[in-house]
């Protein structure tokens, strides 16, 4: 039987069995639909991140359109029992392969919470600790590897939030995680990834609160090198980083918010342009040897809710990896990516957007390529 069937088969006694469960679930999610037109092509087409290099004056123009981001998903709440609060969530979209018009389900989170007094655990698959933010895109990848970091990952976390003084408060979350390996192997570390976020949070214009958060990660990866004699040295190789966010309400209108990240190996979350590890020349009778790439990006978007029904999101981010000389393993320089966004609001569950980006993607040696895309989405909410 094809993968996708049995994928298929899954889903549905998941979503029978969730019919019958105690827990309570509530079903939520989205029908999407994207189309888009790129003057360049792009990686991988259905949504865009770099550019294609391309000959001067031979861009070629590329239409897609995919209803793959479309998300089901489902929330479970309680029993609760002996003062512990108990939830979970179950979350899926389509972009896990496939062919276009059949396309194969991918698991985005999965994962229970138990609530305690003042303290929260969570065990399962959701986004990164340090990136609980993302642009306001109708681009799939949410500026991923142009600036904002962090993906989606299995872990076990620990939250707490209280109050420091009137209308202002601290959330401190804490998570250990798993470090998938690539081409370098995270598992062989033999130890989890840790991640961490401080959050301070008041209202200071407006109704809506103002956040300021700084989030750190620090792991380990193992790489096996095999030199010209066939001998073979283990390197260990760090992931470490810093990441800041801040969400600032003006008025009851507009919303800035953004991000800026800097560490190195950072590929795993999807940082450095998706390039952790550099291959440079080594010393002695290896051919090369592992370095790990230093990185820093930034995003910053300005949103306005211009009516009842229209907003406006407008903004940018930009990733510049160090390629270290002599590297024979990356070609990404730096990747910038400019857009701006209208939705509207046609009816309570349905939106229309339209978006305009420019990405321009620079490759070693100088050669800067550049794509405009435009992109109708359209969206029904349940």
């Amino acid at each position: 039987m094809p993968r996708r069937f049995l994928v298929l088969a899954m889903l549905l006694v998941l979503l029978c069995s969730c019919a019958t469960a105690s827990a309570a679930p509530t079903f939520y999610g989205y029908i999407k639909l994207d189309a888009s037109l790129d003057s360049a092509l792009t990686n991988n087409g259905d949504f865009a991140y770099i550019v294609l290099p391309y000959a001067e004056g031979e861009e070629h123009s590329e239409f897609n359109m995919t209803a793959n981001q479309t998300r089901l998903g489902v929330k479970f709440d309680g029993p609760d029992d002996d003062g512990v609060d108990v939830s979970g969530r179950i979350e899926f979209d389509f972009y896990g392969g496939g062919g276009e018009n059949k396309a194969n389900p991918m698991l985005r989170q999965a994962y229970l919470q138990m609530a305690f007094d003042g303290v929260t655990i969570l065990a399962g698959q959701t986004s990164d600790v340090i990136s609980p933010i993302v642009p306001t895109t109708l681009n799939y990848i949410v500026l991923w590897k142009s600036g904002d970091i962090g993906y989606r990952r299995p872990q076990l976390r620990v939250i707490t939030e209280f109050d420091i003084a009137d209308k202002a408060s601290m959330k401190v979350e804490a998570a250990a995680t798993r470090s998938m390996g690539r081409d370098h192997d995270g598992e062989a570390s033999g130890m989890p990834a840790f991640q961490g976020r401080l959050a301070f949070s008041t209202q200071l214009l407006g109704e809506k609160p103002m956040t300021i958060g700084v989030g750190g990660l620090w792991g380990q990866e193992e790489s096996t090198y095999t030199d010209t004699l066939r001998a073979e040295t283990v390197y260990e190789l760090e992931q470490s980083g810093i990441v800041i966010d801040a969400v600032v309400p003006v008025g009851d209108m507009m919303t800035l918010k953004g991000g800026y990240f800097t560490g190195k190996n950072l590929a795993q979350y999807l940082g450095g342009i998706g390039q952790g590890i550099a291959e440079v020349p080594a010393e002695e009778s290896r051919n090369v040897e592992p370095v790990e790439i230093e990185a820093s990006g930034w995003w910053a978007q300005l949103s306005v809710r211009a009516s009842e029904d229209f907003t406006i999101n407008v903004g940018a981010g930009s990733d510049d990896p160090e390629i270290p000389e002599g590297d024979t393993a990356n070609t990404l320089e730096k990747n910038t990516t400019y857009y701006g966004n209208v939705m509207w609001d046609a009816a309570p569950s349905t939106v229309v957007g339209v978006e305009y980006a420019k990405f321009e993607t620079e490759y070693v040696g100088g050669e800067s390529y550049e794509n405009n895309r435009v992109q109708l989405s359209m969206m029904y909410k349940f």
